[in-house]
């Protein structure tokens, strides 16, 4: 089934004849859907259009394919999607009187947008920046930007909303709002509009395409109708329409463009089209940016490293070498603490457990055959031991050298002690009704926080790749001065 705001049509790839259509489709064609059935598309259209899609049908596009199409004196813009032996074909009218200076509105309003987006030095700015000035272009109630964690749960970094409205700016959404199906639907298509929760589904006739002997797959289409629990989420919201907009970083899903609307809101074709291309340059704004973030802190992590392996190579010992180097060696694993075990000798500096904790933490290492960086924030959820010192030191990462030997490098990190502002309980995100098969969203968006303990900050990628080069160098190190 697909919303009521277009009319869809299925269509034989090989002789253009039309093999299931939309039931709300007559008032576009004036004749009744069951008669359109066997008829050839392009004799609804004119000569010109038909050249026009004939020529943009050559070979098989991944993207949908626009062409404006006029249907008894109707504009309608057709998005043309092609399948390996079907087309399916969305229509939605256009409004010819607000379409001839639209190019010129629209092309202004882009370029100011994309030219204040250039200009922002953070994440935080462009996602401001994008908030404000795509409410402002698009009339909706309330534009968020919405980025996804590690675990897929979603973080509001920046919202432009109406007075009155319920503000979720910093709010957390677990990830069972936006399971992986729908995530995964996002990276085909760049928009999913919803101009009124309230419509009425309506029907392909005949419900079996002809030529699959099986239902349409209308995952790719926009018109698709919205599963009953997603409506029913953003009632609850108090929300009619809704649109959700994909920002992709370096092919994958980072994040959304998440606007709300009060009331019942239709947006054009060309509006969707503005955010599209704007989700695209977000996206690589986005990604120049982290970019540089990682690059300037590695850079400097570098300079630590060399510094150390220098000192170290000139020094005796390695426990020599690197404790004549402590602070530089926390800022180099960004710990609050280290711990050296080297040919049964054990060395420790600033906060870490206890000496019989670290030969219990070591022992454990070797049977679980640590023999690669390994890293954990919650060190206490992986082993029990580590409870009595959790409030201590919660997050470790260890640097195997002679694993065998029990020869490691530990950094250790603080609690956090994180406070999540849920939006709403996440425990109670989905509601089973008594059968266990039926259920619901949740019906409260209000701030449900978490106080997250046991558990460090994470490490970052590019701290991981530096750590690892870093035990290379232990290694090479250790090879060559087996006594030290």
């Amino acid at each position: 089934m697909i919303q009521p705001h277009g009319v869809l049509l299925v269509v034989d790839n090989k002789n253009y004849a039309i093999v299931q259509v939309s039931e709300n489709a007559e008032p576009v064609f004036k004749t009744s859907p069951q008669s359109l059935i066997g008829s050839i598309f392009f004799d609804h259209i004119n000569a010109n259009e038909k050249q026009i899609i004939s020529e943009r049908l050559i070979g098989i596009a991944e993207e949908k394919i626009p062409v404006t199409v006029t249907i008894k004196d109707q504009t309608y813009l057709a998005l043309i999607l092609q399948q390996p032996s079907y087309l399916i074909i969305e229509l939605e009218q256009i409004e010819t009187s607000k379409e001839e200076n639209s190019f010129v509105s629209i092309y202004q309003d882009l370029k100011f947008i994309i030219q204040q987006i250039e200009k922002a030095d953070s994440i935080a700015g462009v996602s401001e920046i994008t908030s404000k000035a795509l409410k402002r272009f698009s009339g909706f109630d309330k534009v968020m930007i919405y980025q996804f964690d590690k675990d897929w749960n979603g973080t509001v970094l920046a919202e432009a909303k109406e007075d009155g409205m319920e503000s979720f700016n910093g709010l957390v959404f677990p990830a069972s709002d936006i399971p992986k199906q729908a995530r995964e639907m996002y990276k085909k298509n760049a928009y999913r509009l919803i101009p009124n929760i309230n419509y009425a589904p309506t029907k392909l006739y005949p419900v079996i395409n002809s030529i699959t002997n099986a239902f349409t797959n209308l995952t790719d289409t926009n018109l698709r109708s919205v599963v009953a629990v997603h409506l029913e989420y953003l009632r609850n919201m108090n929300v009619v329409a809704s649109m959700s907009t994909r920002i992709l970083k370096d092919g994958e899903l980072w994040g959304l463009i998440a606007c709300h609307h009060r009331t019942p809101k239709y947006l054009s074709y060309q509006a969707c089209s503005v955010f599209e291309l704007l989700s695209g340059i977000i996206g690589s704004k986005i990604s120049a940016l982290q970019n540089k973030q990682e690059f300037d802190a590695t850079a400097q992590l570098y300079l630590t490293l060399n510094k150390i392996a220098e000192t170290l190579y000139k020094s005796e010992t390695l426990v020599g070498g690197l404790f004549a180097q402590k602070e530089e060696l926390l800022e180099l694993l960004n710990a609050d603490g280290f711990a050296l075990s080297i040919n049964n000798e054990l060395r420790a500096f600033g906060q870490v457990p206890e000496n019989n904790q670290l030969e219990e933490l070591i022992f454990w290492l070797q049977n679980k055959n640590v023999s690669k960086i390994y890293h954990q924030p919650s060190i206490s959820s992986v082993f029990q031991n580590a409870k009595a010192y959790a409030q201590q030191v919660s997050g470790l990462v260890a640097l195997p050298i002679q694993p065998d030997k029990g020869n490691y490098l530990l950094a250790f990190r603080k609690e956090a002690n994180q406070k999540i502002n849920w939006s709403g309980n996440p425990n109670e995100a989905l509601q089973f009704e008594a059968n266990k098969k039926d259920y619901h969203p949740r019906s409260s968006f209000k701030i449900w926080q978490e106080t997250v303990q046991n558990t460090s900050f994470p490490w970052k990628q590019e701290e991981l790749e530096i750590a690892e080069t870093f035990r290379n160098v232990l290694i090479e190190y250790a090879l060559h001065n087996p006594t030290s």
